[in-house]
């Protein structure tokens, strides 16, 4: 039975002390400890953790996609010119291989990948610049300069204009 921490009577299981009328609060419980016995205890087994396969993990290729992706604009605006179909297709080569880079299996695939963009890049950018040298060349023949080409592209124009105003 319950006492009163006070007085010391008995309270009966009630919540106040019927001698002083002081709040008679519950006492904690402690937890007594288990015997245990010495020879039985063993420590917990604990089930073992499977050790996964390590995987490679490839670095990134964001210069190369970034550079394909150039180059693939690049192609696109000088379309007109024959060669630069050719660095088109290259472009995009490039970007679909720097896109493999992230998942490649081992290094020496994401090396082989890493390669064939950067190859990818470079033939690109010297297709482009060969078109273009063509282009300046072709328009210096035709033409005798830039000047020449433009006078045309305006007669071309004005009378593409006049056209379209019939």
């Amino acid at each position: 039975m319950p006492t009163c921490k006070y007085c010391g009577n008995e309270t009966g299981g009630s919540q106040f002390c019927q001698n002083c009328g002081a709040k008679v609060e519950a006492e904690p419980v402690v937890p007594q400890p288990i015997p245990v016995m010495q020879q039985s205890y063993q420590e917990p087994m604990q089930a073992p953790v499977p050790t996964q396969p390590s995987f490679y993990t490839p670095g990134g290729a964001g210069g190369l996609l970034a550079g394909n992706i150039i180059m693939l604009i690049i192609s696109v605006l000088t379309c007109c010119l024959v060669f630069t179909l050719a660095s088109l297709a290259m472009s995009i080569v490039g970007i679909v291989f720097a896109a493999k880079v992230k998942n490649a299996a081992n290094a020496d695939q994401e090396k082989s990948y890493r390669r064939i963009a950067l190859i990818m890049i470079l033939v690109s950018i010297a297709v482009v610049i060969f078109a273009i040298f063509i282009f300046v060349v072709g328009v210096y023949r035709e033409y005798g300069g830039f000047e020449g080409f433009f006078e045309e592209l305006e007669s071309v124009w004005e009378s593409a204009m006049d056209e379209a105003k019939k």
